[in-house]
């Protein structure tokens, strides 16, 4: 009896120690068990209840932060963030545990010569099974398609690796919650709600490809928003009206909700003011806002949309998002929305 106790106590030893980590304790005092699984900087990642975060180191009590100085000086295998061992392989200058060096689809180790391919999230597949494979069209993780739930794939032809879909906004109530979220950060920042009308609905790609040929926009869109405004002088009602309507892609996973209702809502901002530019300019400010609500979130897939945004190659969205950042760097919200006001342009009527 007393050895079944004994032997009890260690197992649930192991499992504390190899579910949960350690402890974290923030400066504010505030603490959570997780595991540290990747430096970047001056940020960290951890795995909380199954769940992949990212805090700024600076968060944390001065123990943690010896902890993880400690931590980033062993070398570690990329896959599973343990300490290598004797039994390693060299690829491209990374060292692996040979047991962690293999291919998702094969489950077989890569050799010498082999082509392969690893995402974000600690997946490798060799280049000649990547057929055999789907790729999340929002956080870029590589899955294995005969291992996946068929809800995974989209009737429009997108897929969801099985983390994101768990997220996925499907449904109104759901995406009213994204709704009063993203308010809260673009409220602060000076962006105001719109005195028009405001209707947003979840679609498919077809639905929202159709609505965006109307203002001749194409490309890989996961929002549109479409104004329309009547101005009336005179008589009992003057003034503008406006009817705006958004349409959101359904099925995309909550933070890229988010982040995509936030670029729309500043297309509404814009438009309610009739300021006009170029793409990049528009684009560029649209996306700055997203980053805001981006910024304000703290898992890793934040990070990755945050990082997708800085690395888009796309002169409206990508060259345009880093010029309005480099300009906010230099001032502050009130003087960016301030610069967009001055480019109103109110139509003139005859």
């Amino acid at each position: 009896m007393g050895f079944l106790r004994a032997s009890f106590y260690f197992f649930f030893l192991l499992y504390a120690i190899f579910s949960w980590g350690r402890t974290w304790t923030t400066k504010a005092g505030s603490k959570s068990d997780g595991e540290l699984f990747e430096v970047l900087g001056d940020r960290i990642g951890l795995s909380i209840k199954g769940r992949e975060y990212h805090f700024s180191l600076s968060r944390f009590i001065q123990s943690d932060q010896e902890y993880v100085r400690n931590w980033k000086k062993v070398t570690r295998c990329p896959i599973c963030s343990k300490s290598l061992g004797t039994r390693t392989i060299d690829a491209g200058g990374v060292k692996y545990h040979t047991s962690c060096f293999r291919c998702m689809v094969c489950r077989s180790g890569f050799k010498g010569g082999d082509q392969f391919r690893r995402d974000s999230w600690k997946g490798m597949v060799h280049v000649k099974h990547f057929q055999s494979t789907g790729l999340c069209g929002t956080c870029s993780r590589i899955f294995v398609k005969r291992d996946a739930n068929p809800k995974q794939f989209f009737a429009d032809g997108r897929m969801s690796c099985i983390t994101c879909l768990k997220d996925g906004v499907f449904e109104g109530a759901i995406l009213k919650e994204v709704e009063n979220r993203v308010w809260k950060t673009l409220t602060r920042i000076g962006i105001s709600k719109p005195v028009g009308n405001l209707s947003i609905r979840l679609v498919d790609r077809g639905l929202l490809n159709q609505e965006a040929l109307k203002i001749n926009a194409r490309g890989n869109l996961r929002g549109l928003t479409l104004t329309k405004y009547k101005i009336v002088r005179g008589g009992h009602n003057p003034g503008t009206t406006f009817d705006h309507r958004i349409y959101i892609l359904y099925g995309l996973p909550y933070i890229e909700c988010e982040s995509v209702l936030a670029h729309e809502f500043a297309h509404v901002w814009l438009n309610e003011r009739f300021i006009e530019s170029s793409p990049p300019v528009v684009e560029g400010f649209c996306n700055l806002v997203s980053s805001a609500v981006l910024e304000k979130e703290k898992s890793k897939l934040a990070s990755v949309l945050l990082e997708n945004l800085q690395n888009n190659t796309s002169l409206a969205y990508g060259v345009g998002y880093r010029k309005m950042k480099a300009n906010l760097a230099q001032k502050n919200w009130n003087q960016v929305l301030l610069e967009m006001k001055r480019k109103s342009k109110p139509p003139q009527l005859k």
